[in-house]
């Protein structure tokens, strides 16, 4: 337990000097010109559909082929116009004209933008314009003449204000929009936030006497595969870190402080020719021999299998799928129960709990905001935190974590996964994975969940009619 707590220590350490590192909030930058010309002419093409034609169809560019800086300030100078263009900002829960134009020019005297190299982002402007004009509204098309503001948010984002651009329709409703980002994307967290979410202080067991054995059996199968398997020169480098016969008496949290050997190396690492790098840790050495294995090893394969056999014996099921089963059937079980297709219903607080993850990582804020992906075809909404309060009784959640002990070519498909699915009316609605593996490297000293959603094709039109029946009712 010594070794525990100072390896706890010595994580906290770290966390610490990250937090030293961080820009004060009040100076933190949420805003990088990178793709301003992109979203004023998206706004722009809202409020008049042909704004680009000229351009993209007529050929109509020679104004701005010897000096691409002219479109930008033409964009500038539309928005300074404060037509239907509007500088937004968030105040009393609504999206209103920001009077303040001073702070947008440093943005686009920063800005980069070459009409020839840049052409596609002028495409794609026009195309995600294209999509959100008819896909917003579910039964008719979104008309230039119901546009009563487009705000763009640029200058004033912050770590609560995330959206690129809002509409106003003349009827006052506002519609906001995220660019060049997918619901799908991947969402990642510390694994021990989730698990707090979903087992509580039983995540504190993770490393206890009843757990810790099977860690260090794990990492004495990492060294010891690695080794026996690697070709003789990063066996002889792995020599540097280790006694080869230490391996099997290996423990986990002692293997995180295993640095090179002689002492002359001992801060700066040596030089691993074969790998190109300086090397410190013998953790660092082994991760880069993993990641090479295909130079590294006789049969890479073979041994990619025999590694991946021990983690997700060890890992996935005897760790990871076993605290989990314990948690919650010892402080759950009246909140589960088991379907006839091997999925698990939660209720009560595991219903909430799970719920409440699936908010917490789609990046659900008080209002719904639009994510417009892959130039605007992947348009998925991301309902208000709103409408998981009011709807919470209509919503069933499923979820599964049983380790199938199978290793799959897919690297991501080895590691522990805990697939949830969430319903609405009995519909299905979104399924999520929460994929759990090491952070950074094969092996790591701390745990990271990815979140992993995948909306059903009619996701949109099933949160539309549900919001819309509220509304009529």
């Amino acid at each position: 337990m010594k070794i525990y707590k100072s390896f706890k220590q010595f994580n906290e350490a770290k966390d610490l000097f990250a937090l030293s590192q961080a820009q004060p909030e009040e100076v933190k930058v949420y805003y990088k010109p990178k793709n301003i010309v992109q979203e004023i002419c998206v706004a722009m093409i809202l409020i008049n559909n042909e704004f680009l034609d000229n351009i993209l169809d007529r050929g109509l560019k020679a104004r701005y082929n010897e000096n691409s800086q002219v479109f930008i300030t033409d964009l500038k100078n539309l928005l300074l116009a404060r037509n239907r263009l509007q500088i937004g900002k968030f105040q009393d829960n609504r999206f209103v004209i920001d009077e303040e134009t001073s702070k947008i020019s440093g943005l686009f005297e920063t800005a980069e933008f070459s009409i020839e190299e840049d052409w596609n982002s002028l495409v794609d402007a026009r195309t995600i314009a294209r999509n959100i004009i008819d896909k917003l509204l579910p039964s008719e098309k979104l008309r230039s003449e119901t546009i009563r503001n487009v705000f763009w948010i640029g200058p004033n984002k912050n770590k609560d204000v995330t959206e690129d651009l809002v509409i106003e329709t003349e009827d006052g409703k506002q519609y906001s929009f995220i660019l060049n980002k997918n619901l799908s994307l991947s969402k990642t967290a510390s694994f021990n936030t989730f698990a707090d979410d979903l087992i509580g202080l039983e995540v504190d067991n993770l490393y206890s006497e009843e757990y810790l054995p099977k860690w260090d059996k794990l990492i004495q199968n990492w060294v010891r595969i690695i080794y026996e398997n690697a070709k003789k020169p990063y066996q002889i480098a792995i020599e540097k870190f280790i006694d080869p016969k230490r391996i099997d008496s290996l423990g986990w949290f002692e293997f995180f402080d295993l640095k090179h050997r002689d002492p002359k190396h001992a801060i700066l690492g040596e030089y691993i020719k074969e790998l190109d790098k300086n090397i410190v840790w013998l953790s660092d050495l082994l991760n880069e021999i993993w990641k090479k294995r295909e130079n590294c090893f006789l049969n890479a394969d073979t041994i990619y299998r025999e590694w991946m056999e021990k983690k997700i014996f060890l890992l996935n099921s005897k760790i990871l799928e076993h605290i989990i089963s314990e948690s919650l059937t010892k402080n759950n079980s009246g909140e589960i129960k088991k379907l006839p297709s091997g999925w698990k219903l939660g209720w009560g607080k595991i219903k909430m709990k799970l719920i409440k993850s699936i908010v917490e990582k789609m990046g659900c804020l008080e209002r719904p905001v639009y994510y417009l992906g892959n130039r605007g075809n992947n348009f998925d909404l991301v309902p208000s935190r709103k409408f998981f309060r009011e709807f919470y009784d209509d919503m069933r959640i499923k979820f599964d974590y049983h380790v199938k002990m199978l290793v799959r070519d897919d690297e991501e498909l080895n590691n522990f996964n805990l697939k949830l699915k969430l319903k609405i009316d009995g519909k299905d609605l979104l399924d999520c994975d929460v994929l759990v593996k090491f952070s950074g490297g094969e092996v790591n000293s701390r745990l990271s969940s990815t979140f992993k959603f995948k909306p059903v094709d009619n996701y949109n039109l099933l949160i539309s009619k549900k919001m819309l029946n509220s509304v009529s009712k």
